[in-house]
């Protein structure tokens, strides 16, 4: 019944089907849809049992409605609106997924290719602060009965393609993926989704991709352990595999990282030396190498590494790499090693990059006035943390920290308590602030525990030892 339908559909030339699978998003709905009208001639999505308003929303969109109860599959759902597509091509969406307008251009103009290839797109992971992680994937593809998803999760369209000798084109179109912005619920997909992945993956046996998502998972919930155990594995199929490299050197990372964590840099050194050696470009391996090297006394190393980050140009991939935090982290870092070890025109030097690059992180602007502050600029430094606190006033203790201290020195001691009692209710919870004030304001360092003397350690490392 299934393929009779396949054959009698009429498929309408230079046109795009967009197919979604769904289940209570209304939440995200709306954005995902509201300007597709100008690329989209049909949308299907398939509920797959939502309970909230997403149906209605999708309707008011002009939705081809489809119902499917969830069956653990997400290809299963992905390939029954495939089913119902109309249009010569289709370009496949999730709920939590937004085109900007500067796409849609490119996006009509490829309704009229030839449908004889397959389209992958730049996909940002939305991160808060316009940071995220960016790889290309496999999205739009010609509407043919033997070009179908595979694989219970992580589904992909590319193996039924290339079985029918189909090329894969990259194209600098973007899509924006709003999922992964909550940390919380990206540990809970996480966890949600290794079950799936390995019982997955002991039904089709070793595949390159499915073990080092699986490694991932590992790692983000913690378990390093078992990431450990799969980035192995990653790396004996990748032994045998052609065209393997960038999973490779993303092993390897991820091997270098758990050391980090373990604080055996040496080993971590040898091991992320072989992931740079495969991929040169790639940053956080850069920036994995400079944490290995400070913690070794590798300063100049260190150095050298973090000073390569900026000049980078992002070369986005099939593994997905946070270009924009990465940049942001070797700032910090950077600035932190010089000043530590009294480099402090090489210090201003990179500060003044960083305003350059990304003046938009109040991190950034945080660490603008703790050089400031370290070096006796009190003005400098007051005005930075102002910045800092315009930009994000949520949670952004250390510019707070920065003025109580600035208020100190000044000695305006009451401006700094009115300070810190403005903030109370904010950070109360805050293990970090709880130290600081009791410090600050009763020096009861004596009678701190161990867990707190080592934040106050650290507090004192992230001011310079300016408390």
């Amino acid at each position: 019944m299934q393929a009779d339908y396949i054959q009698k559909k009429t498929i309408r030339k230079d046109a795009l089907s967009i197919c979604m699978i769904v289940k209570n998003e209304s939440a995200n709905l709306q954005r995902s849809l509201q300007n597709l009208n100008i690329v989209a001639d049909e949308l299907v999505v398939v509920d797959t049992g939502s309970t909230d308003s997403t149906v209605e929303t999708a309707k008011k969109f002009g939705a081809k409605i489809i119902y499917d109860p969830w069956r653990q599959n997400f290809s299963w759902s992905r390939n029954i609106s495939l089913q119902n597509a109309t249009c010569q091509w289709i370009l496949w969406l999730d709920a939590d997924d937004s085109i900007p307008t500067e796409s849609l251009d490119t996006l009509s103009k490829l309704k009229k290719e030839k449908p004889d290839r397959i389209f992958s797109f730049v996909i940002r992971n939305e991160h808060p602060g316009n940071t995220g992680t960016e790889f290309f994937q496999a999205r739009m593809f010609p509407n043919h009965p033997q070009i179908r998803f595979e694989r219970s999760i992580h589904e992909q369209i590319t193996p039924s393609a290339f079985r029918l000798g189909m090329k894969l084109e990259k194209k600098n179109i973007v899509i924006y993926h709003h999922g992964y912005s909550n940390p919380v619920l990206l540990k809970q997909k996480a966890h949600r989704n290794l079950k799936m992945l390995i019982k997955e993956y002991e039904l089709i046996g070793p595949d390159l991709v499915m073990a080092v998502e699986i490694a991932d998972s590992y790692l983000l919930v913690e378990d390093y352990s078992n990431s450990r155990i799969w980035y192995n594995k990653v790396l004996q199929i990748a032994e045998n595999s052609e065209n393997s490299s960038e999973i490779t050197a993303h092993a390897y990372l991820g091997l270098g990282n758990i050391l980090n964590k373990e604080e055996k840099f040496n080993d971590a050194i040898n091991v992320l030396e072989k992931a740079k050696t495969l991929l040169p470009s790639r940053p956080d391996i850069l920036y994995s190498l400079s944490i290995a090297c400070n913690c070794s006394k590798r300063i100049p190393q260190a150095i050298e590494y973090l000073k390569k980050i900026p000049e980078l140009k992002p070369v986005v991939g099939q593994v997905g790499v946070d270009f924009r935090m990465t940049r942001i982290k070797a700032y910090l870092r950077l600035t932190r090693i010089l000043v530590e070890n009294q480099m402090y025109d090489e210090a201003k030097e990179t500060i003044k990059n960083a305003l350059n690059s990304v003046a938009n992180r109040p991190e950034i602007h945080n660490i603008a006035g703790k050089y400031h502050l370290k070096t006796g600029k009190l003005l400098d430094s007051l005005h930075e943390f102002e910045k800092s606190l315009q930009i994000r006033k949520e949670g952004n203790l250390d510019a707070y920290i920065g003025l109580c201290l600035i208020y100190r020195i000044a000695g305006k001691n009451e401006t700094a308590i009115q300070t810190i009692n403005s903030i109370d209710s904010q950070f109360l919870k805050n293990s970090k602030y709880r130290v600081f004030k009791e410090f600050y304001l009763h020096n009861e360092k004596s009678c701190l525990s161990e867990e707190r003397e080592n934040i106050l350690k650290d507090l004192k490392r992230d001011f310079f030892d300016m408390l």
